[in-house]
């Protein structure tokens, strides 16, 4: 039997192609270019000794094929153009993104980041709800924040009315991701002509609008949202709003998406 440091090495030997691929990622990203903390990934890649070295480097390569599959090579250059204007604003947000990903507890979130900078990259949600994203994955497991989305899905109860619905699910334990909240409802009841009246009250959780962005992009039904402008958040009906949800009961397109990957009869 192969010791616990034999099968280390083994491990790292069997690790050294994806290694490798996440190291040419790096050098060959868009995003990355002039980036100082990527040049230390690099540098630290080629010098891998464990296995939580070896995971860290595929959870970096996982999260830059995802952003490249999710972008194109002129949205991550105009990005890139656009941080280095403000170097430090620049090296800090790298400096996050790496950490993230270094705490990441399942190899598979770097996939569901990648997805959340994605957006972040083509403008598709504004830096407040990137870093509110990013910091759910961390708070929450992955079997959790995995149910939150499916569930959200196959409901189709949220198909036909306010995204940011009530919910009879329990969600408690992601509270602290701020993907749900809660709510008090009030409900007065008369016991009788002329009697007391009794006031009830139920707790329902309520999807935010911030679980609302989360469910669209780690299903890849990001195209069916929108940040709205200055103009729209003006309208009293949009007030307090800031981004547009397109539903399957309102786009024939996405319903059928919605369908196929959730279908109701399996």
């Amino acid at each position: 039997m192969k010791s616990k440091d034999e099968l280390g090495q083994d491990f790292l030997d069997l690790s050294a192609e994806g290694a490798d691929i996440a190291i040419g990622l790096l050098t060959e990203s868009e995003l990355l270019q002039d980036i100082p903390v990527a040049g230390l990934v690099y540098k630290f890649g080629k010098t891998l000794s464990s296995i939580p070295d070896v995971m860290f480097l595929h959870k970096v390569g996982r999260f830059l094929k995802t952003v490249n599959e999710k972008t194109t090579e002129n949205q991550r250059i105009a990005f890139a153009e656009e941080l280095k204007k403000d170097k430090e604003k620049r090296d800090k947000l790298y400096s996050a993104i790496f950490l993230r990903i270094d705490k990441f507890d399942d190899i598979t979130k770097s996939d569901l980041f990648a997805k959340i900078f994605a957006c972040f990259v083509t403008n598709k949600i504004r830096k407040e709800e990137f870093t509110a994203l990013s910091s759910a994955l961390n708070l929450a497991t992955l079997e959790d924040i995995k149910t939150f989305s499916k569930t959200y899905w196959e409901d189709r109860n949220n198909f036909f009315k306010n995204p940011y619905s009530s919910s009879n699910k329990d969600y408690g334990s992601l509270l602290s991701t701020h993907l749900v909240t809660l709510a008090l409802d009030r409900n007065d009841k008369r016991l009788g002509e002329g009697l007391v009246s009794i006031t009830f009250h139920n707790i329902n959780f309520v999807i935010t609008q911030l679980g609302c962005l989360y469910a669209y992009i780690s299903e890849d039904f990001e195209t069916y949202f929108s940040f709205m402008n200055d103009l729209e958040i003006s309208y009293p009906i949009n007030a307090e709003k800031v981004y547009i949800f397109d539903t399957p009961s309102s786009n024939e397109e996405l319903r059928v998406k919605v369908q196929e990957k959730f279908p109701l009869n399996r």
